[in-house]
């Protein structure tokens, strides 16, 4: 009996221990599949571009010995290994060996890897989580339009979530009367909320579902009843910026609006001329006006609109670039690639901090 009773008592022990030993994760993302989990254990895990790493990323700007992970008790210590394009924590380029904390996301060129500490429950949720902003990324993703070849618009793109998954979410589609709605937003804040609330508004937006059959000849008035909707009292205190306009080819006007948004650029033969209204972000306040204007499309006519993600980027020093430092790389009038490349080239070899949208339209 004695024996029996001992027994007993070291089954629960061993399973209390086993429940409560702090575990390692990484989890990589990449587009279109459910995060990949890489278990840390005592040996170290070089990352880098060819065979021989413990993980292999094959992208050109990974380095073949890019960085090193290895857990030091309960801590994982990351270090590069003189890459050519940089390790990133949070955005910042590492110059010495870092601590990771839990969450903490890590960007290797266009990959994002997330480090997660934790008992073996609390990493079952974390990886559930993990997924999940995975799935609302590419279900943001798959409602984007395909790019317009033919026709009096033509339309291309390029979107680049970030890491931690903003609120960018934009479109274009032809209305009864032939007119062409055209729209990019940003909802505040991060992670699943934020773009469920993007994909609430893109919704409405592409089903032309306003309240009360309100028309859709006055892109104020789209905004205001956008703002009515969506109130931030109701939508976990989440507001959301919007350009919103209104293309009519025959009379080759564009009428527009702009909710707490920068502007878009119109580029018409050498001019590039700003398109913005000042009215608040929509969900702040309810019951507002909001102003629109409009602007003649002169033929051959094209017009940029981006997020801030492409320009709000810190600096090494901890200073923020602003829209006045992106603007000049819009004077040539440049096309959805070229636009994202000047963004890269001012964000540098690291992660965007936000997601970046890129719409470029041509009026023929």
């Amino acid at each position: 009996m004695a024996d029996d009773d001992a027994t007993m008592v070291a089954r629960p022990a061993a399973a209390e221990a086993a429940a409560t030993t702090v575990a390692h994760l990484l989890l990589v993302h990449e587009t279109g599949q459910p995060p990949r989990q890489v278990k840390l254990g005592a040996a170290p895990l070089r990352i880098g571009r060819t065979a021989g790493n413990e993980l292999v990323l094959p992208l050109p700007e990974i380095s073949r010995q890019h960085c090193v992970v290895q857990v030091q008790g309960n801590r994982a210590m990351l270090t590069d290994l003189g890459s050519t394009n940089g390790t990133y924590v949070e955005g910042k380029r590492l110059s010495a060996p870092v601590a990771l904390s839990d969450g903490a996301h890590v960007g290797l060129g266009g990959f994002t890897l997330v480090y997660r500490s934790g008992t073996p429950a609390l990493l079952a949720r974390a990886v559930a989580l993990e997924e999940e902003i995975q799935r609302a990324s590419d279900y943001v993703q798959a409602l984007l339009p395909p790019p317009l070849r033919e026709g009096p618009v033509r339309a291309e793109w390029r979107f680049v979530p970030s890491a931690s998954l903003g609120g960018d979410a934009f479109g274009y589609h032809c209305l009864p009367d032939g007119r062409c709605a055209i729209y990019l937003l940003d909802v505040t804040g991060h992670g699943a909320g934020s773009a469920l609330l993007a994909v609430s508004v893109l919704n409405v937006l592409r089903q032309a579902a306003l309240p009360g059959g309100l028309a859709w000849d006055d892109a104020g008035g789209v905004l205001a009843a956008l703002n009515g909707m969506f109130p931030m009292e109701q939508q976990g205190g989440l507001c959301f910026s919007i350009w919103y306009g209104l293309y009519d080819p025959a009379a080759r006007r564009l009428d527009y609006a702009s909710g707490g948004h920068h502007p878009a650029y119109l580029r018409a033969g050498a001019e590039l001329v700003p398109l913005a209204t000042r009215n608040l972000m929509l969900g702040a306040m309810d019951g507002l006006p909001f102003a629109a204007a409009h602007a003649s499309v002169p033929p051959g006519a094209r017009l940029l609109l981006f997020s801030d993600g492409a320009f709000e980027i810190t600096r090494p020093d901890g200073s923020q670039q602003m829209l006045a430092d992106f603007a000049p790389m819009l004077e040539t009038g440049p096309d959805a690639a070229q636009l994202l490349a000047a963004a890269r080239a001012m964000n540098g070899p690291g992660p965007f901090e936000d997601d970046v949208s890129i719409l470029v339209l041509d009026f023929t």
